[in-house]
């Protein structure tokens, strides 16, 4: 089964505009699913909120007029299934995580995103492939925007291991798709590579470049100073 898991960040825009192309989201995967606030607003087949509606409704108590009070309300009345942490009788459609299931098949506890928790979701279910849109934790807070970066990262490679066949929009930063095939592989300035792939098996053939950088091109691939995410547009102080 083919699933697409489409989270909040600027490359949802990109599952929209493919499934329109193709005229139907059906004709591109067989299940959509979404995170939190998505809900509302794609037609899917499941959805994933990790955060306990008790918690969202003291969040929805403060601001009642807020974004999070209209999506505890629809949550209330929506007729598909619903991944949370911890089910209410208040919510119908809310559906626990298999939590225990999947720490005894994975060995390993680690999830620190609601984004997260899906990916390992459709691991479980023995997906044969997954394709992500907006997971591209694109926040000026790198701290915590990274950290759920690495953790999506994580079980996506726990997926791969498996056999799972992993997709992404060329335009996000997750698992560095952005970036050109040569700046994925580091250390390798000085050359090309040419990977073959011939009975299951590839080959690397390396041919030196012509040119090699210059001095500032390599120290502005050293800088430390920049965002980790190269989605992140940088605005000069006095722009």
């Amino acid at each position: 089964m083919h699933v697409s898991i489409v989270g909040l960040g600027p490359t949802s825009a990109a599952y929209v505009d493919y499934c329109k192309r193709l005229g139907d989201r059906r004709r591109f995967c067989d299940e959509t699913w979404v995170i939190n606030g998505l809900g509302p607003i794609l037609d899917h087949d499941l959805m994933f909120h990790m955060d306990d509606v008790r918690i969202q409704a003291i969040r929805a108590e403060a601001d009642p007029g807020g974004t999070i009070a209209h999506l505890v309300e629809w949550m209330k009345t929506h007729d598909k299934p619903i991944v949370t942490s911890i089910a209410h009788p208040d919510f119908p459609a809310l559906v626990e995580f298999p939590l225990e299931e999947v720490i005894n098949e994975f060995r390993y506890g680690y999830f620190n995103s609601t984004a997260a928790y899906a990916v390992a979701y459709a691991i479980h279910k023995k997906v044969t492939r997954i394709s992500i849109w907006g997971m591209d934790f694109t926040y000026p807070d790198a701290h915590d925007a990274e950290k759920g970066r690495a953790c999506v990262e994580y079980w996506l490679g726990v997926a791969t291991q498996r056999g799972i066949h992993i997709a992404m929009p060329q335009q996000t930063s997750l698992m560095d798709s952005m970036y050109t095939h040569a700046q994925r592989f580091y250390g390798y300035d000085c050359v090309d590579l040419d990977f073959r792939l011939d009975s299951g098996r590839f080959s690397i053939v390396m041919k030196e470049k012509e040119a090699f950088p210059t001095a500032a091109a390599i120290e502005e691939a050293y800088r430390h100073d920049k965002h980790p995410n190269g989605m992140m547009i940088e605005v000069s102080a006095d722009a």
